[in-house]
């Protein structure tokens, strides 16, 4: 209940702070709703007094190769690897100032990871996600980064800092140049995750799933158009907007602990002609990007039922696009009553065909099959190797590798937890990246920052 009460007295400060609640049906909202960042903030918070209780490491089918704290001055977010440098993003640190940028690291000796740059971001903002794409068209050639910045809650900034998409030249990894900033309407809370693609077509698109604060007008409850934007990189000196895009939905017509819908996370897929939208607990959407200029819904699939609480986060495809691995991030174990216990597994569904997904099966580990209180045992983000060889960011389970057969039966090869850090006193692994160049997995931990591991037995993936 602990844990419960935490979370909505978060969500109640940050909306309080970001919006003027109004109606009664806007104070209803402001109840019982609370952004992404609001459960994340509450579950570390739940976890600040459990230091005494830390898990040691495990290192199961995998080797360690290295480690760096990326400074250690603030708290991290997802990760991504390009070339021999590894990106890190950053949140708002414990004041909420902000303004830690992301760490750009040189992985060319992996043992010995350094930090040799920073992307930056103004203070009171937060670059979580990022991600970085080799780009060449008639306006540019060379390794392209984009940046997601949002405002930082309880910053007292909310509603004065720039936020959207800011785009850097890493061509030189040690020496980045910022090209452009794209800005959200002013007032707006900002880009919570994003994606990047040139297509066959040569059109460089960037993708942007705006906070949930965004969506939602809590003065009416109303959904506010304009959840994901899709942006025309091509001169990434000038990008333009291509297309706004929302889904149709109630926001607050979702099911569970934090039932609300709304647009979490964008992936583009199939070389950019497509795009995933997981729409927390109204589905994973795979819109058909052919014209980029007009979004249009392939498929919306549903994991509740049978998962009880929906909190679609993210998502990917894997054995060659036939299957759909969907990541619900579900931080409700025991405090919702009966139907709730456990963290949730991550659900697979047969692609084949897309416009109707059919679930083929589950995979969780034990804790997340627990209602412990040690620690976050929910999945956040899953990438796939050779077809069917899954790697999971688990929060407080680390990296987990795991497998499917054809039949949906899945069992776990391996699994990576980082020791507990200072900052939280658990592991609290965010990201994941597969670094195929190198056959190394790379793994953020909010607290501790940038681990590298090798699974054994695994190559040339």
């Amino acid at each position: 209940m602990r844990r419960l009460l935490c979370f909505w007295s978060l969500a109640m400060l940050a909306a309080a702070a970001a919006l003027v609640v109004g109606s009664s049906k806007g104070a209803t909202a402001g109840r019982v709703v609370a952004s992404h960042q609001d459960s994340i903030d509450a579950a570390i918070a739940g976890l600040s007094n459990r230091g005494s209780d830390r898990k040691a490491a495990v290192l199961e089918n995998f080797k360690f190769v290295g480690h760096t704290d990326l400074g250690g001055d603030i708290d991290f977010g997802d990760v991504w690897g390009h070339g021999n440098y590894a990106y890190v993003g950053s949140r708002c640190g414990d004041q909420a100032l902000g303004g830690g940028g992301v760490r750009v690291v040189d992985i060319s000796h992996p043992t010995h990871p350094r930090v040799v740059s920073t992307l930056p971001n103004d203070s009171f903002t937060r670059a979580e996600d990022v991600v970085v794409r080799h780009v060449t068209t008639s306006s540019f050639s060379g390794e392209l980064a984009v940046v997601g910045i949002q405002a930082c809650f309880g910053s007292g900034h909310e509603g004065e800092v720039p936020t959207g998409l800011r785009f850097f030249d890493v061509t030189d990894p040690a020496h980045p140049m910022m090209l452009s900033e794209w800005d959200l309407p002013a007032g707006s809370i900002g880009c919570h995750e994003v994606d990047l693609v040139q297509r066959s077509d040569g059109l460089v698109l960037a993708g942007c799933a705006r906070n949930l604060v965004d969506q939602i007008d809590f003065n009416t409850g109303e959904q506010i158009p304009g959840a994901v934007k899709f942006v025309d990189a091509s001169d990434p000196t000038n990008p333009q907007l291509a297309a706004s895009w929302e889904m149709p939905v109630d926001p607050f017509g979702g099911i569970g602990c934090a039932p609300v819908e709304f647009a979490h996370s964008v992936r583009f897929e199939d070389g950019g002609s497509s795009a995933y939208v997981s729409y927390w607990d109204a589905g994973t959407v795979h819109l058909d990007l052919s014209d980029a200029s007009a979004p249009q819904i392939v498929s919306d699939t549903l994991i509740a039922p049978p998962d009880e609480d929906g909190d679609n986060h993210s998502m990917t495809l894997a054995n060659g696009g036939r299957w759909l691995v969907i990541n619900p991030e579900d931080f409700s174990p025991s405090d919702c009553g009966p139907g709730f216990d456990g963290w949730g597994e991550a659900y697979v569904y047969d692609n084949a065909d897309t416009a109707n997904p059919t679930f083929l099966g589950t995979f969780s580990t034990p804790d997340s099959r627990s209602t412990g209180t040690d620690g976050d045992f929910t999945v956040h983000n899953t990438e796939v190797a050779l077809g069917k060889q899954f790697f999971s960011s688990w929060y407080s389970d680390g990296i987990v590798w795991w497998t499917m057969s054809d039949s949906g039966s899945s069992h776990q090869l391996g699994q990576f937890v980082p020791p507990a850090s200072d900052r939280f006193g658990v592991p609290l692994v965010w990201g994941v990246y597969l670094d195929s160049a190198h056959d190394l997995v790379l793994a953020s931990d909010m607290g501790s920052g940038l681990w590298i591991v090798r699974p054994k037995g695994l190559n040339h993936f």
